[in-house]
């Protein structure tokens, strides 16, 4: 027994050594964060590291793992192995009837946690399949409702509301607790452990898509393929980095997400005079607040992002750029949809967000799906608006159900930056002129 139990112990010391020296080789190939060189303008999205062109769909999957990889170690960190959790549910029928209460339960290295969304059913017959849903983060302050009157719009039509509380999942603090981390601990000396924040709370979302799928969708009438999943300001940014990193979304909406999420480091709007008549707004409304600086983003926000991400220099060094976010949902059977207003959002950077925008949609064409990468802006708002609930619903009737475009109440081809690419090409920064047509 003894000897037994020393050669255990030797291939235990033999197996960490072995994991050890993979994960050492594979940080190996990124360059300390720490002396990243400046790069000249923008880094090149559809154009591998060794500078080879990005040519073929089969391509774009190779170039995504590499961007992917750029991400999970400067900017936000490593989603944890799906297949090394067990995850459960319970549904609890809410009082008044409307739905349920979910508690997800996640067991991972000898550990569990849980945390519970509330769930709001349509009252229409469900098409085949299922309801598709809405997964909203929500703000949990005093006074703020249980479940937003987005997620009850969307289940006047037809779609089911989930009502997702992040702060349970990971707070929002530099504390590193909650959910995720209960199971996923930060403070360790393995980097890969050193999550952000901001793809703990996406962590969230993919359990709720894993309850679906394991069986929560049959028992509440919901299809776990036909996910949406919206957020604003912090949250929009999780939600930009939850379509990135769980290619299971069905459509993803990041609203007002700022630096971060879809606002480039390198760019700024601040000063910058537009005419926003379009939008019902005045004819030479002037940008006089300063974009949220990357100094900012790794000082009192730093929690947000991976460890990594404190000691990039400048945004001249960091080895990608948010319209790489985007593009990493792309995907022929996904949609993405970035909504942001303007004149509350001069922090946010929107004519930033539009270029993401812009700059990601090579991707969209490459992969034969042109029209599913989309953009609302309306006037005024730091949130996502009951006006644009309704374009995303319409859209999504269209382009998940197959209703006639000209059934529906919103003009689709307002979701495609117009603010910007239709009514103020004067004033747009030199970056967009490679996309230009």
């Amino acid at each position: 027994m003894r000897v037994l139990s020393f050669l255990m112990a030797v291939m235990l010391l033999i197996t960490s050594f072995a994991t050890a020296m993979a994960q050492e080789e594979e940080t190996m190939m990124f360059t300390d964060p720490k002396v990243l060189p400046k790069l000249d303008g923008m880094p090149e999205l559809l154009r591998f590291q060794d500078g080879t062109e990005v040519k073929t769909a089969e391509d774009w999957q190779r170039r995504r793992e590499e961007i992917l990889g750029l991400y999970e170690y400067y900017i936000y960190g490593y989603m944890p192995d799906r297949a090394q959790e067990t995850v459960s549910y319970t549904l609890t029928p809410l009082a008044d009837g409307s739905g349920y209460d979910m508690t997800i339960t996640v067991a991972a290295n000898e550990k569990t946690a849980s945390f519970t969304v509330t769930v709001t059913l349509p009252k229409t017959e469900a098409p085949a399949g299922g309801y598709p849903y809405f997964v909203e983060y929500i703000w949990a302050w005093p006074g703020f409702p249980a479940v937003s009157q987005n997620q009850l719009y969307a289940a006047s039509r037809g779609y089911a509301g989930i009502a997702y509380n992040p702060i349970p999942v990971a707070a929002d603090n530099n504390t590193f607790t909650g959910a995720y981390y209960t199971l996923h601990p930060y403070y360790t000396k393995d980097p890969t452990d050193k999550t952000g924040v901001l793809l703990a709370w996406a962590w969230g979302v993919s359990k709720i898509i894993d309850a679906m799928e394991l069986g929560a969708g049959a028992e509440m009438n919901i299809n776990p393929s036909l996910s949406l999943v919206g957020g604003v300001s912090r949250y929009g940014k999780s939600v930009a980095v939850a379509g990135a990193y769980d290619e299971r979304i069905k459509v993803c909406i990041p609203s007002c997400s700022g630096a971060g999420g879809l606002a480039p480091f390198r760019t700024s709007n601040q000063g910058k005079t537009y005419d926003l008549t379009s939008l019902g707004g005045n004819a030479a409304w002037v940008n006089e607040s300063m974009n949220e600086p990357l100094s900012n983003l790794k000082s009192g926000e730093s929690y947000w992002f991976t460890w990594n991400f404190r000691y990039l220099a400048s945004p001249e060094v960091i080895p990608v750029e948010q319209y790489m976010l985007s593009a990493l949902t792309a995907h022929p059977d996904r949609h993405m949809i970035i909504v942001t207003g303007i004149t509350s959002e001069g922090w946010n950077n929107t004519e930033g967000q539009c270029f993401s925008f812009l700059a990601s949609q090579p991707v969209w064409d490459l992969l034969g799906c042109p029209d599913q990468n989309n953009m609302i802006i309306h006037l005024d708002g730091h949130a996502i608006l009951q006006s644009d609930m309704e374009y995303i619903l319409d859209y999504c009737d269209v382009h998940l159900f197959g209703k006639d475009p000209a059934d529906v109440k919103s003009d689709l081809s307002q979701m495609k930056g117009n603010l910007f690419l239709e009514h103020n090409l004067d004033v747009l920064g030199d970056e967009f002129a490679p996309y230009m047509q």
